[in-house]
């Protein structure tokens, strides 16, 4: 009896040992998004998102952004597939559902000013604003990583485009 209690107590410990070190992998990732905006390096501190991934259709489109005080940076992915979106180069061009769109000077919810710049298209079309690309390096259910560059269209009000430069993100989904 004695014997069966430690080896009961031994195999306790050993599982509380495995399980207690298992660890949530989207619980370890840091979320982060920094880039040049026409030359001055940029940090991202707050309003990080990436759509779950579909658990019922195909994960194709992505949307994710994140925020610098109350400016915002978006990113969209639609590839309309009927497989999941992978890691790779998406060029934003005519017949491409993919788009950025910047918030230089405060979103919707800013008194005053808040035009955006847009690169790349929401839906395919044979006219695009912009230029640029956005690399996925990884991709999962717990996270989305990876790198982009980009020039927006002109603004038809302000006149004026945007560069982006050297972006890099890895934010957590859902």
């Amino acid at each position: 009896m004695k014997l069966l209690l430690k080896l009961a107590s031994v195999f306790f410990i050993i599982i509380l040992s495995i399980t207690a070190c298992k660890k949530d992998s989207r619980a370890s990732v840091q979320n982060y998004m920094r880039f040049k905006l026409d030359g001055v390096q940029l940090e991202c501190d707050n309003g990080f998102f990436a759509v779950s991934k579909s658990t019922v259709t195909p994960d194709a489109d992505i949307t994710f952004y994140a925020k610098w005080g109350d400016n915002e940076l978006d990113f969209q992915i639609f590839t309309y597939a009927t497989t999941d979106i992978k890691p790779g180069q998406y060029l934003f061009g005519p017949g491409k559902a993919y788009q950025a769109q910047l918030w230089p000077n405060g979103t919707l919810t800013t008194p005053g000013i808040h035009y955006s710049y847009v690169a790349g298209a929401n839906v395919p079309s044979t006219v695009i604003a912009g230029s640029g690309q956005i690399t996925i390096i990884e991709i999962n259910a717990g996270y989305i990583k990876g790198s982009f560059d980009f020039i927006t269209g002109v603004n038809s009000t302000t006149g004026l485009f945007k560069t982006v430069t050297n972006g890099e993100f890895l934010i957590k989904r859902g």
